[in-house]
């Protein structure tokens, strides 16, 4: 059996960060992160997801910045039935999200950290950790586990026993029509059942979407479809032993934007910190005095 003494799984926004946070942080310690994805897939799967982020993001991040930026943001626009519409000012940027994301991983494997394709095919607590089995026959010992591995998190589900309140699904629409390319637009309406329509800039085409079956694209030339589900609400418990929730497989998205990157993001170094300074509930205490989880927000 293999001994390790961090394993990350999923190496989304939050394992990126954590993996990134952990070796800086500390740069002898033993970092295995574990992504299902080959590189196509990854990149396939991180360009359906959010790409928005705001400035401010990146004061909790530092010294990771922004890069790979293919739009720099300057407005949201709120649109309402009967023709209102709301604009503010709100500074961020549209990412090519997979790019932004390889690029933290670069920088992680040259910290040396390690990282492997692999998919957990089963979770077990051990007096000494967490034993993961992989579909490859491979089993781990992890004695810090960082669980960044989605929505539908084996770990969540094995160890934590319970889901996110919220499970939005979303689809979203890759088409030829420009919309401004320094504004992000919200389309506010019934039909959206409480959530609503977006529209961001994507180069010279734009991302449209909206809940499931709230919305069609009728009259739109589309390139390319995406669905997937968005969990949100939080979890009231993140730790366990030593085993740490972040990002999706907290439920850590806005409720009311469902944007999860930030968030997903600050998470993956608090947990880093934590493991590093091997003070698992710090993590949890953070998690539960921030603004990210506060019950009236939620």
């Amino acid at each position: 059996m293999d001994d390790r003494e961090v394993v990350i799984i999923g190496a989304g926004p939050a394992g990126a960060s954590a993996g990134f946070f952990l070796k800086r942080g500390k740069g002898n310690l033993d970092v295995l992160m574990i992504d299902r994805l080959d590189e196509a897939k990854y990149a396939r799967y991180h360009r359906m997801c959010g790409e928005a982020i705001s400035r401010a993001a990146f004061r909790d991040l530092h010294p990771l910045g922004p890069s790979n930026v293919v739009h720099e943001i300057s407005k949201v626009r709120e649109v309402w039935p009967g023709g209102r519409h709301i604009e503010a000012k709100a500074l961020g940027y549209i990412l090519d999200r997979p790019a932004f994301l390889k690029g933290i991983l670069d920088r992680f494997r040259s910290l040396g950290g390690e990282m492997t394709i692999d998919a957990v095919e089963r979770v077990e607590r051990d007096s000494r950790g967490t034993i993961l089995t992989f579909t490859s026959g491979r089993t781990v010992l992890a004695r810090n586990l960082i669980a960044a591995d989605g929505a539908n998190s084996l770990v969540r589900r094995t160890l934590f026993g319970e889901d996110p309140p919220i499970m939005l699904w979303t689809e979203q629409h890759l088409v030829k029509r420009k919309v401004p390319e320094d504004t992000i637009t919200f389309i506010q309406a019934e039909r959206y059942k409480g959530a609503y329509r977006w529209e961001f800039p994507a180069g010279n085409l734009s991302r449209i979407g909206f809940p499931r079956g709230t919305d069609s694209m009728e009259g739109e030339e589309v390139v390319e479809t995406h669905r997937r589900v968005i969990p949100a609400g939080g979890m009231g418990r993140i730790v366990c032993g030593t085993v740490y929730l972040a990002g999706d497989s907290a439920g850590m998205a806005n409720p009311l934007t469902a944007g999860g990157i930030r968030v997903a993001m600050v998470a993956g170094r608090r947990a880093a910190e934590a493991v590093i300074d091997g003070r698992p509930y710090s993590y949890q205490e953070w998690w539960s005095s921030s603004p990210y989880s506060s019950k009236g927000f939620m």
